[in-house]
């Protein structure tokens, strides 16, 4: 049980007991406990936990189980600073990211560095000084070394506090062995664009509405050995134009082909009628909202559409290596997530990856420009042809795809997604 207070861009949610820190550190409690509360601030994108001790001692910050004292006369050791996650290798440092209790690239949640290494072939590397590690004591002697003479009055079963760290240089050689393979490119990208409700005169409370819900479905290939993604069903090209459709220029090594496309109008239902400012932007009138159906039976038919193309199971999930592609954040980190959690309406599970093609390693590292101008100009500047009227959540979509398949065609790979939503529907990743 719990309360929970908002103002503003800021929350607070207090867990009464053990099983708030439970949750946090992975059912490993170091002492006993009154309560956890979390501060979340919604502008930063940052949580901050605050642990109050049953036995009468000062509350600790989070961050103090994952930092070490310092052991070199008042300075921190850097490399104790740094975790590396046991999935992807990705190594988080700095003052917000040593912190991390799970993965900002792949989401996998934190572990100890023994467990990290057990992923990894090779002998094991002899620990030191570092972070703070939790340990049983009645754990195999492989898992680490004998419990430190601090821990010893400790029953067998509970739980010890060790400082060790994996040596920096086993994790540039883990890290490096996980460079040595490439992750795979992916075999399709949906690329999505909606609209929804707005006013250039005041907030849409209590959250905006999604009026336009489209996507392209974009196929990906290798040209020279004619590998193609294993065929969908409801392949249609309906409303695509031909250079999504066409076959690719001469020389292309890949290519990113339109397969199918999805658009509906969507009609909101905590404001219902359309701002002047709204009709003007996207063109889209209230009659169209009015005859649309609502959010519930949108996203119900289009995860059946995603599933016709082999691209999610029954429940939702994702199947097969692919992401929605977006010009932008707000689309599925805001606007969706936002309206759907506010009429408790379930995300559906695909939802939790996603790449911004304006994020850094993105659109500017392959052009080597900034994606500056709006959508239009960018489109433009690729050598594409602009389609139709801007602010059309179906034209911005198509639009964005003959972007995406400029990059395929002209060499980028797209590996992995740049943010998304972890288990608690929290935000993380690269922003754009």
């Amino acid at each position: 049980g719990g309360d929970g207070g908002h103002d503003g861009f800021r929350s607070e949610v207090t867990i009464d007991g053990t099983d708030g820190l439970l949750a946090l550190l992975k059912g490993r409690a170091p002492f006993a406990v009154r309560a956890v509360t979390l501060h979340y601030d919604h502008r930063h994108e940052t949580a901050r936990a605050q642990i109050e001790r049953g036995d009468g001692g000062r509350a600790k910050a989070l961050e103090q189980f994952w930092k070490a004292p310092s052991t070199r006369g008042g300075r921190a050791d850097r490399a104790g600073e740094a975790w590396i996650c046991g999935t992807c290798t990705f190594v988080h440092d700095g003052s917000r990211e040593k912190n991390f209790l799970a993965c900002k690239i792949c989401g996998s949640p934190r572990c100890r560095p023994e467990e990290a290494a057990g992923r990894t072939e090779g002998p094991s590397v002899p620990q030191t000084e570092g972070p703070l590690v939790p340990r049983t004591e009645n754990a195999s002697a492989e898992s680490g070394p004998a419990p430190t003479a601090d821990a010893t009055s400790v029953p067998p079963g509970t739980i010890s506090w060790d400082l060790r760290w994996t040596s920096a240089h086993h994790n540039h050689k883990r890290r490096r062995r996980a460079l040595d393979a490439p992750p795979p490119a992916m075999d399709h990208l949906i690329v999505l664009d909606f609209e929804w409700t707005a006013d250039d005169r005041r907030r849409m409370l209590p959250v905006a509405e999604i009026t336009q819900f489209p996507s392209v479905a974009l196929q990906l290939r290798d040209v020279r050995s004619g590998r193609v993604a294993p065929d969908r069903r409801g392949v249609t090209h309906g409303g695509l134009p031909p250079d999504l459709t066409d076959a690719p220029p001469p020389g292309a090594t890949h290519d990113a082909r339109a397969v199918s496309s999805f658009d509906t109008f969507v009609r909101p239902t905590l404001n219902p009628a359309l701002t002047d400012f709204s009709i003007r932007l996207t063109s889209i009138s209230q009659d169209q909202v009015d005859a649309a159906p609502t959010i519930g039976a949108v996203v119900h038919r289009y995860v059946t559409w995603l599933g016709s193309l082999g691209l999610v199971d029954g429940g939702g999930s994702r199947v097969g290596h692919w992401s929605f592609v977006t010009w932008g954040d707000s689309d599925i980190m805001q606007t969706l997530r936002l309206e759907l959690r506010h009429k408790s309406i379930p995300l559906p599970p695909c939802f939790d990856r996603w790449i911004n093609l304006k994020s850094p390693g993105v659109f500017r590292r392959h052009y080597n420009r900034e994606p500056k101008g709006g959508l239009r100009s960018c489109v433009e500047s690729v050598g594409a042809k602009w389609e139709g009227r801007a602010h059309n959540g179906f034209v911005d979509s198509v639009n964005t795809a003959k972007i995406v398949r400029n990059m395929v065609q002209t060499g980028y790979q797209f590996t992995r997604p740049t943010r998304g939503l972890d288990k608690c529907g929290v935000p993380f990743g690269q922003k754009g």
